[in-house]
This record gives structure tokens, C-alpha cells and sequence, in this order.
């Protein structure tokens, strides 16, 4: 029993590892500054936002086992904050040589406001994506209470009715909170919820179930997706396909090489995640020199390819040295 047990922890894993992956490829496309775009071109990059749930809620299944742990909070204070700190000094400083080399050669005039540096201290205002870093600190510092004493199917229940609550309120209102810490925590608790469901039930553990029919359900799940975006809004759709492709990853059976590659995504998705806006900010002055909007979707596809592989090529290099590996980790 104890062996079942953990190959299917080693397995679970290894799923999970390469959902990190996919998703970091995925929340690269969010960035790619190609603007306007062709109708193939947007339906190309139409999943990018959802890769935000899939991190949301990967942060909430690996919360389980986590949460009743003494010091969490603590803990994921110093895993976020130092990180968070100084990618946002990294990112202040490269869009400051930016400006002053290729776009207009002065200084945003907004980085002498207290606003700028509130946005930068609290929101993640020095750049696009580091917002993320600092609302997931804040939703489980207010869910950690409330999750931490779930533990049964009802519970755990009510945590992803939560989160489609909480998704709901955030399409039917507009602003920063709605848009941005409510919709991260809404797949924070889903996340959780399913979590809980997956660590006490065998129902969604499908080991006679091959790779081919799992891959299938998540080619399913994303085709409805995208052919729903005129229909169901982004978030709501999002949060619909969320619990799917993570069971569906969670049951993948991976082992050898494909463990391997899994394993490297998995290690590498926070350095892409962190690194690739840098990459695709230089890329798009190249884009700008030989092509003309609207932008098509080989020319998107070109872009976000080379964009993951730079930043992906630049993770590698930081995790060769002890001291680098930590800022992408």
C-alpha cells in the first residue's frame, strides 16, 4: 500500500512539474506586445490567461499539505517577498535604461510619484507580471485561516463553490481588487478544494486510463475553451477548465525521459515566468523593424517561441551558480 502510495506521489508530481511548464510557456504569450493582432493571431493566444488560473490553483492543491505547518505564513513571506523585491528593483532599472535608449531618452515621469512607488511596493507596479507574486502572498495570508480546517469532501466542496463566487464578483465588477487579488484568490481556493479531494478520494485517480485518453480530455477541455470566448467570459471559462486539466495532469503517467523533461520544466517555469517580459520588451523592437500590424499568427507564434526559449536558455545559465539559482527559484 505504502508503494501505491508513492508512485502515485511520484506521479502527481511529475504531472504537476510539467503544468508548471506548460503554464510558463503559456503566461509568456500574455506578454508579447504585438499589437494589433490578426483574429488567428488572437485566438492563438486566447488560452494565455488561463495559464494564470493553472498557477493559482497549483498553488492551492500544493497548499494542503503545507498549510497546518508551523510558521506557513512566515515561510511563504520569505519564499515571496525577496523575490518579489528584487525583480521588481531588476525590472525598475531595465525599463529605466529602456527609456533612456529607445523610447524618447528621459525618464517615466510617473517614478517621481508616490502613487508609482506605492503600486511598486504593494502591487507589483514595477512590471507586468509581478503582480501575481505579491496578490498570492496576500490570498494566503486572508484564505489560510478559513482553508487550513477543511479536510473533508463538504469542505472541500464549499472551497470551489467559493471560488466561483469569488470569480463571479470579480467579472461583474471592474477595477485592480476584482481583476487581479480576488481572481487569484478565487483559483487559490478552488484549488484547495480540489486538493483535498484529490488526497482523500480514488475517484479522480484514474490509473487505467492511458496518457492518449488524458490528453484527449485536456485537447477537449481546451477546444471548449476557445470555442466558448464569444459566449462565457474569460475568467468564468477559465475557471470551468481548471479543475479538468489539473486531474487530468495529475492522473499523467510519467516516467524516463518524459519524467526528466517534466522535472526540468517544473524546475525552470519561475525563471521563464520571471525572466521573459525582459526578453519579450527586446524582441518587440526587432518585431517593430520587419513586420507590420496587424500582427499574424506566425509572426506571434515566432515571437513567443523565441521569447521561451531565451528566457528559458537564461534560467538555465542562473541555475548553474549558487548564488543565481536563488532569484529564479
Amino acid at each position: 500500500m505504502r508503494k501505491e502510495h508513492n508512485e502515485r506521489e511520484k506521479q502527481k508530481n511529475a504531472g504537476f512539474q510539467l503544468l508548471r511548464g506548460v503554464a510558463a510557456f503559456g503566461i509568456v504569450g500574455c506578454h508579447l506586445s504585438l499589437n494589433p493582432m490578426t483574429g488567428a493571431a488572437r485566438l492563438l493566444t486566447g488560452l494565455c490567461d488561463f495559464n494564470v488560473g493553472v498557477f493559482a490553483a497549483l498553488a492551492g492543491v500544493l497548499m494542503v499539505d503545507s498549510v497546518n505547518c508551523e510558521g506557513y505564513l512566515a515561510r511563504r513571506f520569505k519564499r515571496i517577498f525577496p523575490t518579489y523585491a528584487l525583480w521588481s528593483l531588476i525590472y525598475i532599472a531595465s525599463t529605466t535604461t529602456f527609456d533612456l535608449l529607445f523610447d524618447g531618452g528621459q525618464i517615466n515621469p510617473t517614478y517621481r510619484t508616490a502613487e508609482f512607488w506605492l503600486k511598486v511596493a504593494f502591487t507589483g507596479g514595477a512590471a507586468c507580471h509581478l503582480w501575481f507574486l505579491i496578490c498570492l502572498f496576500y490570498a494566503q495570508v486572508v484564505l489560510r485561516e478559513p482553508l487550513r480546517h477543511i479536510h473533508s469532501w463538504l469542505g472541500a466542496t464549499l472551497a470551489i463553490i467559493a471560488g466561483g463566487i469569488m470569480i463571479g464578483v470579480s467579472i461583474a465588477n471592474e477595477g485592480w481588487f476584482y481583476y487581479y487579488p480576488l481572481r487569484l484568490a478565487a483559483f487559490l481556493a478552488t484549488g484547495y478544494g480540489l486538493g483535498v479531494v484529490l488526497k482523500q478520494t480514488s475517484i479522480f485517480h484514474l490509473p487505467k486510463i492511458g496518457n492518449g485518453i488524458l490528453w484527449l480530455i485536456i485537447v477537449v477541455v481546451v477546444v471548449l475553451h476557445l470555442a466558448l470566448m464569444d459566449i462565457i467570459p474569460g475568467f468564468a471559462r477559465d475557471w470551468l477548465a481548471v479543475g479538468m486539466v489539473l486531474i487530468a495532469f495529475y492522473n499523467l503517467k510519467l516516467e524516463g525521459r518524459g519524467a526528466k523533461v517534466a522535472a526540468f520544466l517544473g524546475a525552470t517555469s519561475m525563471g521563464v515566468f520571471l525572466i521573459h517580459p525582459l526578453v519579450t520588451r527586446g524582441l518587440s523592437v526587432i518585431m517593430y523593424k520587419f513586420s507590420q500590424p496587424p500582427y499574424g499568427a506566425g509572426v506571434v507564434l515566432g515571437e513567443w517561441v523565441a521569447a521561451w526559449l531565451l528566457a528559458l536558455v537564461a534560467t538555465v545559465v542562473l541555475h548553474k551558480h549558487p548564488w543565481s539559482k536563488k532569484i529564479v527559484q
